[in-house]
């Protein structure tokens, strides 16, 4: 994995645009949640991720995110206090 700057970040996302995703979060909370067709929007310094089939969603504040790493089919998030939030193909 490689490190990326936000605009490399939001071009990366967009490939998971209405895709179906598992999204992670790894730390002192550990989940996991599918999503059947992923949408995204970004305001204010904010991650919007929702699923268009179900009620499933995620927000993340990017200001807190200090480390964003993309392979092929994923993309991984370092937060501040001590999260990590990947999100796969």
């Amino acid at each position: 994995m490689e490190n990326y700057t936000l605009e490399d970040f939001i071009k990366k996302i967009e490939e998971f645009n209405e895709k179906k995703v598992v999204i992670n979060q790894f730390g002192f909370i550990e989940a996991m949640f599918y999503i059947q067709k992923m949408v995204f929007t970004i305001k204010n310094d904010i991650l919007y991720i929702k699923d268009e089939k179900s009620d499933i969603y995620i927000n993340i504040n990017l200001n807190q995110v200090y480390k964003k790493e993309t392979s092929l089919n994923s993309i991984l998030l370092y937060l501040d206090n001590d999260t990590q939030i990947k999100i796969s193909l």
